[in-house]
C-alpha cells in the first residue's frame, strides 16, 4: 500500500513538470503552423524571409507568388518592389503593368511608380508609351531641386540616361533650385561612358564653385584607379591643360592641373605648375615644397632638389624656408649616392651646402637632419671624425625628442665605430636601445651593437644578441641578425678554433671603416679548400661587394656570378644574383642581362626579401622595351 501510494505521488509531480513545460514550449514557439488541406501556413515574417531567399537564389517564381500574397494583404513598399522585380525576370510584363497601376492608385504622385510603368511599356515594346510618360515628367518638373534629382535618378536607375540628362538639363535652365547640377550631370555621362562630356561638366563645377575643388579632384582620382589603359587620363590631361593656358590667372586650373600632375607622377609638370602658382598668386610656397616633399618621397631627388631650391631663393623668413634647407640637403646627398662618377670633391661641395645652411639655421631641433646628414658626410666621405663627432655631440644636448635625440646618437655611435673607438660606440648603441625599447631604431642599435662584439671576437656574446634579433619587426633586421648569426654558427662548426672567423671579422672590421686594401689583405688569407665550403661562399660574396665599392664592376660580377653559380644553395646565392643584376642595369649598362638575372631570382628564390624590388625591376626593364 505504501508502494502504491509512493508511486501515486511520483506521478503526480511528473505531470506537475511537465504540463507547465509544455505550456511554456507552445507560448514560445516562433512561427505557429496550421494545417489546411496538404499546404502549411505560416506567419508573415516567416513568409516574407522565405520570399527573399527565393528570390536572392534566383527562383523568381516562387518569389513572385510569395510576394503577391503578402503585397495583397499588405500594400508595403518593400513587398512591391521585390513583387515587381520579380514579374520583370520572369517577362510577366502584363502582371507587372497591372501592378504598377494599382501601385499608382494608392500613390499617384509618386514618380518611382510611373517610372517603373514606363519602363515596363519599353520591355513590351510600346516606346510610343513610355514616351509619352517620360517626356510627360521632364516637361512637367517640380520646383523643387530634390524632387528634380529624384525623379532623374529613377530614370537613371532604370536605363533612362538620356532622359534622366534631359532632366538635368531642364532643371538648370529653369534655374529650379538655384542649382547648376553639373555633378549630377557628370555623373550620368559616367553611367553611359561619356567621359569626355563628364570631364566637361566637372569642369563646368569648379568654373561655378571653386571651393568644390576637392570634391572634383576625388571624382577624378576614383576614375583613374580604374584607368587601366590610360585613355581618361589623356583626356582629362588635354581638357585641363586646355583650360590653363586659355585662363593663366585662374588658380583653380592651376591647381587642379598641378594635382593631376602629381596623380600620375609626372614631377616636372607638377613642379612647374607649382611654380607658376605661386609666382602668379604671391605666396604659394606651399604648392612647391607639396610637389618637393612627394617627389622625394617618390625618389625623384632632381626634381625635389629643384623644388626645394626654388624656395631656398625667394626670401628667407618664408614659413617653409628651414624645410626646404633640409629637403634640398637631403636630395642632393641621394643624388651624389646614386651617381657612380661622385667623387671628394663631390662630397666636399655637399659638406659646403650642409655648413652654410647650419650657419644660416643654426644647430636646433627644426635643423637636426641637416646637423646628422652633415656628420655622415664629414666622417664617411672627407675623413674630418673631429668635426663631425663636434657637431653631433652640438645637437645631443639640445632639448629634443627622445627618439630624435636616438637618432643622432646612432649616428655618433656609427661614427665613433668608424674611427676605432668601439666601445664608446657600444656604449651609444646600448642607450638607443634602452630609451626606445620595441622600436626599429632600438632593433638597429642592438643589431650595430652586435656586429661590434663581432667584430672585436666575441662571437658567442655576438650571437646571442643576434638570436634576439631574429623575431624583430623590421624584416631587414630580422634578416641581417639572422644571417650574421648563421655565419657565427656555420664557420665555428666548419673551424671549431674560429681561425676562419677572425679573419672575416677583421676584413668586416676593415670593410665598415672604408679601408678596403686592409680588407681584401684579410679576405685573401681566408682557406677555400674543399672543407671549407662555407669560408669559400663569403669569401666570394665580400669580395665582390668591396669591389663594388672601388667601381671595379666588371671584377665585382664575376665574383657575384661565381657565388651563385658554385654556390646556389649559399644563404647569399640570391644577394649576389640581385646584386649582379644591379651592376648590369646601373653601371655596365646590359639591361637584357639584369632582366635575365631578376627573372632567375624570382624563379629560384621566391622567398628572397629581393623578389619584390626584382619583380619591380624586371617589369620596368621590358615595359621600356
Amino acid at each position: 500500500m505504501l508502494i502504491i501510494r509512493r508511486n501515486i505521488v511520483l506521478l503526480l509531480l511528473l505531470v506537475g513538470i511537465i504540463l507547465p513545460s509544455a505550456r511554456i514550449v507552445a507560448q514560445n514557439k516562433p512561427v505557429s503552423i496550421q494545417q489546411n488541406g496538404s499546404s502549411l501556413q505560416l506567419k508573415t515574417p516567416s513568409r516574407e524571409n522565405l520570399a527573399r531567399s527565393y528570390y536572392y537564389k534566383g527562383n523568381y517564381e516562387k518569389a513572385a507568388q510569395l510576394y503577391s500574397e503578402l503585397y495583397n494583404k499588405e500594400k508595403r513598399y518593400l513587398f512591391y518592389t521585390y513583387y515587381y522585380n520579380s514579374l520583370v525576370n520572369l517577362k510577366s510584363y502584363k502582371e507587372a503593368e497591372k501592378l504598377c497601376k494599382k501601385q499608382l492608385k494608392i500613390s499617384s504622385h509618386n514618380v518611382r511608380y510611373v517610372i517603373d510603368l514606363s519602363y515596363i511599356y519599353s520591355l513590351e515594346g510600346l516606346t510610343k508609351k513610355s514616351n509619352r510618360i517620360i517626356n510627360k515628367l521632364v516637361e512637367d518638373l517640380p520646383n523643387n531641386r530634390n524632387l528634380v534629382v529624384n525623379i532623374a535618378n529613377n530614370l537613371q536607375s532604370k536605363g533612362f540616361v538620356d532622359a534622366a540628362l534631359e532632366v538635368y538639363k531642364r532643371a538648370r535652365n529653369n534655374n529650379i533650385g538655384n542649382y547648376r547640377y553639373n555633378m549630377e550631370i557628370a555623373s550620368a555621362y559616367r553611367y553611359t561612358g561619356n567621359y569626355d562630356k563628364m570631364f566637361d561638366a566637372l569642369i563646368n563645377q569648379l568654373d561655378e564653385n571653386r571651393n568644390d575643388l576637392k570634391r572634383i579632384e576625388s571624382n577624378i582620382q576614383n576614375l583613374l584607379v580604374m584607368d587601366v589603359d590610360n585613355n581618361l587620363s589623356k583626356t582629362f590631361k588635354e581638357k585641363i591643360l586646355t583650360k590653363a593656358q586659355a585662363d593663366p590667372n585662374n588658380m583653380q586650373y592651376a591647381e587642379l592641373l598641378m594635382w593631376y600632375s602629381l596623380q600620375t607622377k609626372d614631377f616636372t609638370m607638377a613642379l612647374r605648375q607649382a611654380k607658376s602658382i605661386d609666382r602668379r598668386f604671391r605666396d604659394k610656397e606651399e604648392s612647391v615644397y607639396q610637389v618637393g616633399t612627394i617627389a622625394y618621397s617618390n625618389r625623384k631627388y632632381k626634381v625635389a632638389s629643384e623644388a626645394f631650391e626654388y624656395l631656398l631663393k625667394k626670401k628667407s623668413d618664408n614659413s617653409y624656408y628651414a624645410d626646404s634647407y633640409d629637403g634640398y640637403f637631403s636630395s642632393k646627398i641621394k643624388l651624389a649616392e646614386e651617381n657612380p662618377n661622385s667623387d671628394a670633391d663631390t662630397w666636399a661641395e655637399l659638406n659646403k651646402i650642409g655648413t652654410h645652411a647650419i650657419e644660416k639655421l643654426g644647430i636646433n631641433r627644426g635643423t637636426t637632419n641637416i646637423v646628422k646628414n652633415l656628420a655622415d658626410i664629414k666622417a664617411f666621405k672627407l675623413n674630418q671624425n673631429s668635426e663631425a663627432e663636434n657637431l653631433l655631440n652640438q645637437a645631443i644636448i639640445i632639448p629634443m625628442s627622445v627618439e630624435s635625440k636616438a637618432v643622432l646618437k646612432m649616428e655618433l655611435a656609427d661614427i665613433l665605430a668608424f674611427s676605432g673607438k668601439f666601445w664608446d660606440a657600444s656604449l651609444l648603441y646600448s642607450q638607443v636601445e634602452h630609451a626606445l625599447k620595441n622600436n626599429p631604431l632600438a632593433y638597429e642599435a642592438k643589431f650595430r651593437n652586435a656586429r661590434i662584439f663581432y667584430y672585436k671576437g666575441e662571437f658567442e656574446w655576438a650571437k646571442t644578441r643576434l638570436d634576439i634579433l631574429k623575431g624583430a619587426t623590421s624584416k631587414f633586421i630580422a634578416n641581417d641578425a639572422l644571417e650574421l648569426s648563421l655565419f657565427i654558427k656555420d664557420m665555428l662548426e666548419e673551424d671549431t678554433l674560429g681561425f676562419t672567423l677572425r679573419l672575416f671579422a677583421a676584413a668586416d672590421q676593415y670593410a665598415f671603416q672604408q679601408k678596403y686594401d686592409s680588407t681584401l689583405i684579410f679576405l685573401s688569407k681566408v682557406s677555400t679548400s674543399v672543407s671549407n665550403t662555407i669560408a669559400s661562399e663569403f669569401k666570394l660574396y665580400k669580395e665582390a661587394s668591396i669591389y663594388e665599392k672601388l667601381k671595379k664592376y666588371n671584377t665585382a660580377d664575376s665574383l657575384y656570378t661565381a657565388l651563385f653559380t658554385q654556390f646556389p644553395q649559399s644563404i647569399k646565392a640570391d644577394n649576389a644574383l640581385f646584386y649582379s643584376a644591379e651592376i648590369n642595369r646601373k653601371n655596365l649598362s646590359d639591361t637584357q642581362k639584369a632582366s635575365s638575372l631578376y627573372l632567375k631570382l624570382m624563379k629560384e628564390y621566391p622567398e628572397s626579401i629581393f623578389t619584390t624590388p626584382s619583380r619591380t625591376l624586371y617589369r620596368k626593364l621590358n615595359e621600356d622595351k
